[in-house]
């Protein structure tokens, strides 16, 4: 009776060891993925082209302060401006809307020029060194965008980045659209995408072992141990 009890016990332990689960899990709880579109539309279309999420950055040199920004367009396309008030950028051009902000501002802002550029909201979540929200042109890419939030903490980061939009995954596969160098509405990109990576870093095989295997170990042990020791005290009695 005590050879056969051994067995099972070793037996009990065996599956309390693997039954812990020690995978990376960055590739579960996969959702519904969307495909993106690969536009093919020219520069003018995606520069001037707003989307939800889209905002005006205004640049003006040799100047750093006022109006220098970023100016969020509303749903109905229109986008309010320091001393100029509302403009819609649907109903003018790009050349246009560059213009009226020249006739507001150069006035006051002697020896400057000022331009204006579409931006796109971009997020970074999770392990990135500097991980938030940025903006970035249409035409910037995919690196350029990385680079923006320091890159990834663990040293195989870049092959778990995730991407999605509105809480769903996306097709494309990260890593591959890093080996494309067009620009980000190239490849699809819209504002309010958000980019993944789970922040634990990358484990040797002794931490593996030391942090997550070792432990469960000793449980199993002492619970065969314990086992056994009570079973031979119930046969003393």
């Amino acid at each position: 009776m005590k050879k056969q009890l051994i067995p099972l016990c070793l037996l009990l332990f065996i599956n309390l060891v693997f039954s812990a689960e020690t995978m990376d899990t960055t590739a579960k709880n996969v959702t519904s993925t969307v495909t993106t579109v690969d536009s093919s539309e020219g520069p003018a279309a995606y520069e001037w082209n707003f989307l939800p999420g889209d905002a005006i950055r205004i640049i003006v040199t040799p100047d750093t302060g006022f109006p220098n920004g970023v100016y969020p367009v509303e749903a109905d396309g229109f986008v309010d401006l320091p001393m100029i008030g509302p403009l819609s950028v649907k109903t003018m051009s790009r050349t246009d809307f560059e213009q009226k902000v020249k006739e507001a501002y150069i006035p006051i802002l002697r020896f400057s020029s000022v331009q204006v550029r579409r931006v796109m909201s971009i997020g970074f979540q999770g392990g990135f060194r500097r991980p938030g929200v940025y903006w970035v042109t249409p035409g910037s890419t995919l690196w350029y965008a990385l680079s923006l939030a320091g890159g990834t903490v663990r040293e195989d980061g870049l092959k778990k980045i995730r991407w999605e939009r509105d809480g769903k995954r996306m097709e494309q596969k990260v890593p591959e659209l890093l080996k494309d160098p067009q620009a980000i509405f190239k490849l699809g990109l819209r504002s309010g995408d958000i980019f993944r990576v789970i922040n634990r870093p990358k484990k040797t095989g002794w931490e593996i072992f030391r942090q997550d295997v070792l432990p469960l170990l000793s449980i199993g042990l002492s619970s065969a141990v314990t086992a056994i020791t009570l079973y031979e005290w119930s046969q003393k009695r």
